[in-house]
């Protein structure tokens, strides 16, 4: 039997259901734009993996809907997921985002934050697409009082990121708890809305948002990997940022714990003092490599993908093609290998692009 991730009928529907968005997204933002258009052009084109896009479309396409009706939900989604990394980058003070420079290197920090804003709105403005493209009106009540509540999360989780800096005494758990916020939220809330427009019964709606759940936070501490797994360009975003801002993630907190005294001092020394940030990465790739602490956070990366698929069997799918990208979605964090045969651009690994 042909394993899903390497199905060509699951990457099939991947990539008509990621040319779907691209499309409507190059439709909303024409070329040669000029003002707050240009920067928003620039950031939302050439589209990213679109993975939150594609996770919202399979959950409404698992349930039953039709394609076109919910498409602008599912803009709406990686809108605000732009968003948020416009003022990442500004936080963060990144230069660079997606293998080019960051947005506010180019048109400013205070244009970036007012366009991010908008994209925010854009979220919500997508919904009333949807009711003028035939979704019943209760429903998009119900997916605006999801997307409310997941927004008002994600702010929380990024508050308690820029909090955590610098405290590499912080518990992993209550690191966990950030990452929910700071990222499973919104691709919880995607898989949700995509359910709610299509008229789920709350089962497959409570599933299908489970599945999120997990996957996001597989998808975070995936992302905490990144710099000691990939290459710099892989991810797209400098690999030394996280150190750079004194921030402990999923590897430095584990081996951390795990750590004796002189270790203990070696890596708070490093997380906190890094005058070189290129040393200091080399460095801490060194002390989490041989405290086991990478081989602990991807095993924790699989637990959480399967966590993910095995809520996807609570789903009363009518679209079985779509759950399976579903699954699709969470087996390739666990593989070894990101990209997508035929689609060297798409890599799953990092949930910033």
């Amino acid at each position: 039997m042909v394993a899903v991730d390497d199905d060509p009928g699951v990457l099939s529907t991947l990539h008509t259901l990621r040319d779907a968005v691209a499309d409507e997204i190059a439709w909303r933002w024409p070329g040669d734009p000029d003002g707050m258009a240009a920067l928003h052009h620039y950031v939302m084109l050439p589209p990213g993996k679109l993975l939150r896009p594609v996770l919202l479309l399979c959950s409404a396409l698992a349930s039953g809907a039709p394609l076109h009706p919910v498409v602008p939900a599912a803009v709406g989604v990686e809108a605000v997921h732009v968003g948020s990394l416009l003022h990442d980058d500004i936080i963060d003070q990144d230069g660079e985002r997606r293998n080019r420079p960051a947005a506010h290197t180019v048109f400013g920090p205070a244009k970036a934050i007012i366009a991010g804003n908008a994209l925010y709105f854009e979220w919500f403005a997508a919904l009333t697409e949807c009711a003028r493209r035939g979704v019943p009106a209760d429903r998009v009540a119900r997916a605006m009082r999801v997307q409310c509540t997941a927004g008002a999360r994600v702010c929380r989780g990024a508050y308690d990121e820029i909090t955590m800096a610098g405290w590499i005494d912080t518990p992993v758990e209550d690191y966990l708890r950030m990452a929910e916020g700071k990222t499973a939220v919104l691709i919880e809330a995607a898989c949700r809305v995509g359910a709610v427009l299509a008229g789920a019964a709350q089962r497959t709606v409570d599933a299908v948002g489970a599945f999120g759940h997990h996957l996001g936070v597989a998808f975070q501490l995936r992302d905490d990997l990144l710099p000691y797994d990939t290459t710099p360009d892989a991810s797209g975003k400098p690999p030394v940022s996280d150190l750079r801002n004194r921030r402990p993630t999923l590897p430095v907190l584990l081996a951390y714990r795990s750590a004796g005294r002189a270790d203990r001092e070696s890596i708070r020394r490093t997380l906190l003092d890094p005058a070189d940030p290129s040393a200091a990465l080399t460095a801490m790739h060194a002390l989490v490599t041989r405290l086991g602490a990478l081989d602990e956070a991807r095993a924790m990366v699989t637990r959480e993908a399967d966590r993910a698929c095995a809520a996807l069997a609570r789903v009363d799918s009518p679209g079985p093609a779509y759950t399976a990208v579903l699954h699709h979605t969470a087996r390739r964090l666990t593989t070894g290998n990101d990209q997508e045969p035929g689609r060297p651009e798409t890599a799953l690994g990092d949930p910033s692009t």
